[in-house]
């Protein structure tokens, strides 16, 4: 349960949720604090004592400072403030504090009066306590200041009476709809995922099917990813599978034309100089053909393995295209296919294995010339570009068609199924060893055909600079 995804997904919700809380609460009481509440709360109290205070004084007229000091008792003992009354040249008459009184701003000559609605004055007095105050008229010659402390506000009182409630309402509300959410989303992305995992397990067994692409842009990737891996596993296996059948029929011909030989001389059936000679041919020309093919599928399975041991170092290109040349031209003359060969203009050096690389070469003139009938033509000419050289065996034979194209390469692969394998045509190993050659050279090969005008072999090695 805890490691399930859709328990993940709400508690990332949560976090977040509370996260955002927390933000919320500190921004409040940040605003609380560096807010202008203590202002507003302070000119709300000095309002509310004007309104009491004045039309009482106003009522008053000129008391004598004994009943006028009674009078500001009682008002600011009820409003927890200061009331001084002063005349128009700014001398104290009477004050609530009486002669405990602090010192006071400077009034002004005659004192400004504090338009209502307008903020109050601020000032601290001689203990330092802070004070915001206020000043009316009461009569030509007197005047009165109105003042509170600066209020005391406990941020986290006000957080709590204000804004507590209101914030838990919103994170119970919002962990519901994280829990809803929650479901949605773990439903939306652990279905597909479910099915990539049940896919895995038929893939082990050899029935995985391809899974539709649903649910996130994530998770959509990664079925497509699964559809590829399992269609390469399968490929891989199936090529596995028809390795063995094609090796098991290989050498099913040969060691059975070997066995019925052998048998023939045992028994007696071949008794004659002359019939025990061809027997022996025979038995030594299908022991060849293993060998050959013995030995191929040695050189591929090193190379599989990496240790193919190649002689790698730097070289000039030409010698081994002139060495080709001498090579197959009396090859060619004699199945009377015309052979064009075009060493490359100037210096062209690469690094690579000189034997490997004729292995190669000769692989690809040899099925040329299989392929090419008399009369028709091979070329061989390089192309040298900026970071490698390209070399092509272009031939006029009958071409392959575009949809064997793609498994030319494959091991075991014949695009004639009527060709027998072994007489003249080889086993379908050639040009899989030539790729492999020359992918450990940093290098490629590919195909260019078209039915009744020839295939274009194309060899890219990189130079060496």
């Amino acid at each position: 349960m805890l490691n399930s995804l859709r328990f993940r997904l709400w508690l990332t919700y949560a976090i977040l949720i509370l996260l955002v809380l927390c933000v919320v609460g500190t921004a409040i009481t940040l605003v609380i604090y560096r807010g202008n509440i203590p202002l507003l709360q302070a000119a709300l109290n000095l309002q509310t004592l004007r309104s009491n205070a004045l039309p009482r004084l106003r009522s008053a007229g000129d008391l004598n400072p004994r009943l006028l000091q009674a009078v500001l008792n009682r008002y600011t003992n009820q409003f927890r403030g200061r009331i001084v009354v002063i005349n128009a040249r700014g001398r104290v008459i009477a004050d609530s504090l009486g002669e405990d009184g602090t010192s006071l701003p400077d009034f002004g000559t005659p004192p400004l009066k504090t338009e209502i609605g307008a903020l109050p004055g601020f000032y601290q007095d001689d203990e330092g306590r802070s004070w915001y105050y206020i000043i009316d008229e009461i009569n030509q010659n007197r005047w009165v200041f109105f003042a509170v402390s600066r209020p005391h506000l406990r941020i986290v009182t006000i957080f709590r009476d204000q804004f507590l409630r209101p914030l838990v309402l919103a994170g119970l509300v919002a962990l519901l709809v994280a829990i809803i959410l929650s479901l949605l989303m773990s439903r939306w992305i652990s279905a597909p995922i479910r099915q990539i995992s049940q896919e895995a397990k038929q893939l082990a067994e050899g029935q995985a099917q391809p899974i539709p692409p649903e649910g996130p842009a994530e998770v959509r990737q990664l079925a497509i990813a699964f559809n590829d891996m399992s269609q390469q596993v399968q490929e891989s296996q199936q090529s596995q599978k028809d390795f063995v059948a094609n090796v098991s029929h290989e050498l099913k011909t040969p060691l059975t034309s070997i066995q019925g030989f052998a048998r023939a001389i045992k028994d007696g059936t071949v008794q004659t100089k002359n019939e025990l000679s061809q027997a022996a041919d025979v038995i030594e020309s299908e022991a060849q053909r293993m060998n050959r093919l013995v030995q191929d599928l040695l050189t591929l399975a090193k190379m599989d393995a990496g240790t193919a041991r190649f002689e790698m170092h730097p070289f000039e290109l030409n010698p081994l295209i002139q060495a080709l040349i001498r090579k197959f031209k009396p090859l060619m003359d004699a199945a009377e296919i015309d052979f064009q060969a075009k060493l490359p203009e100037a210096e062209v050096r690469i690094n690579g294995d000189p034997d490997q690389l004729m292995q190669v070469f000769d692989n690809l003139l040899d099925n040329a010339i299989k392929f090419t009938p008399p009369g028709g033509k091979i070329r061989l000419y390089c192309q040298k570009g900026a970071q490698q050289i390209a070399i092509h065996v272009v031939d006029s034979g009958e071409g392959i068609p575009v949809a064997e194209q793609k498994r030319i390469f494959e091991r075991f692969y014949q695009v004639d199924k009527a060709r027998v394998r072994g007489q003249g045509h080889g086993y379908g190993l050639g040009l899989a060893i030539c790729k492999q050659i020359l992918e450990r050279h940093g290098g490629s090969i590919s195909l260019t055909s078209l039915i009744g005008e020839g295939s274009d072999f194309v060899v890219k090695l990189p130079l060496h600079h």
